[in-house]
This record gives structure tokens, sequence and C-alpha cells, in this order.
């Protein structure tokens, strides 16, 4: 397979080069440069797309539309409850098409994706926070007189309204959080 055939696979089943490489959970570097060939398609990915078209076209619909929006019994707003070593602290967190967004009393920062875990009914999580400059993170009590990042993961129960959670880190330590759904997102108009 090359870079023209993967492109065409792409375009037939609607997804977008960020939607296949989290799908994959490879960067969206790699696959732009199967895409451009300059890398080839690695066989493991060729495999993937291979068994994947050999299910039956409704399994295929199902799963291409959970890649394209994100879990969307997972749609709604969210208020965190963290402790860490050192201490505790809260945010809030918007989940809507795939992608997680908000911030924490901190002044933390945001950003992320989510989508369906291995396990059926469980959602993975992966946010980066931005921690501000000069801001204490309950992971060590840790004080940067920079901005600086932390990579969050965590999976949580799907249909969940409460969750307690270990959200593992980049930092080397793991950090407890209870996750409660407030509200859906608002009907668009």
């Amino acid at each position: 397979m090359n870079g023209q055939q993967l492109r065409i696979k792409l375009s037939g089943w609607n997804l977008t080069q960020t939607e296949f490489s989290q799908w994959l959970e490879v960067s969206p570097g790699a696959v732009n440069q199967w895409l451009t060939e300059a890398r080839g398609v690695p066989g493991p990915v060729i495999a993937f797309i291979k068994l994947f078209e050999s299910l039956p076209p409704s399994l295929q619909d199902r799963e291409l539309s959970k890649i394209r929006k994100g879990n969307v019994d997972m749609e709604g707003m969210y208020v965190i409850e963290f402790v860490g070593s050192v201490g505790s602290g809260g945010a809030t967190l918007t989940f809507k098409g795939g992608k997680v967004y908000g911030f924490d009393l901190g002044g933390g920062i945001y950003d992320g994706y989510y989508r369906q875990g291995a396990e059926p009914g469980i959602t993975d999580i992966e946010v980066e926070v931005k921690m501000p400059a000069g801001s204490q993170s309950v992971i060590r009590g840790i004080i940067q007189p920079f901005d600086w990042n932390v990579i969050a993961k965590a999976s949580i129960p799907t249909n969940a309204n409460h969750a307690e959670v270990i959200v593992i880190t980049n930092m080397g330590e793991n950090v407890r959080a209870k996750f409660t759904r407030m509200r859906s997102l608002p009907l668009a108009a």
C-alpha cells in the first residue's frame, strides 16, 4: 500500500489524518509521512486495515462513527476533583466530539482527546495540562519558573455519572481523581 492508496481509504472512510492517527495511536506526523510517501506504510498498519476491511459493513460503520465523533455517550461537562502527593485541586472538563478541554483552579489549561477504550464500556482519556509559570503542582509540589506541561491519562466507565480513577502522569507519580458529570452539552440551534 502506498500513500495515495491510504489517502483514498481515509477519504472513503471520511476520516481526517488526526482521527486516523488517534485510532492507530501514532502521531499525526507519522500518518503525514505515509501519505506523502516520505516513509512507507508499515506492515502492521496494512494488516490492521485489511483486518478492519474484513469486518461486516455494519461493524465498520459503527467503529468509524465512534472515531469520527468520539464517544457521544461521554459528551458533556464534568467537574474533576484530584489529589496528589502534596495537595488537591479541582478542574472542569468538557467532552465533545472526541476532544477534551478545560481548566483547573491552579491555572492549568487542559487539551486532549477521548475515545472508546480497549474494553467495552470504558473510555480512554489523554490530556496535556499546560501549567503556567510559578504555579504549584499537586505532584510533588513542583514549581517551575516557566510554563510547563503534564501529560495525564485515565480510563473511566463510559456511562457513569461518577467515577473515581487513578490518573497516570508523565511526572512519575499518579494522581487520584473523581469525575462527576454535571450536565449534557446544550443542543445546537
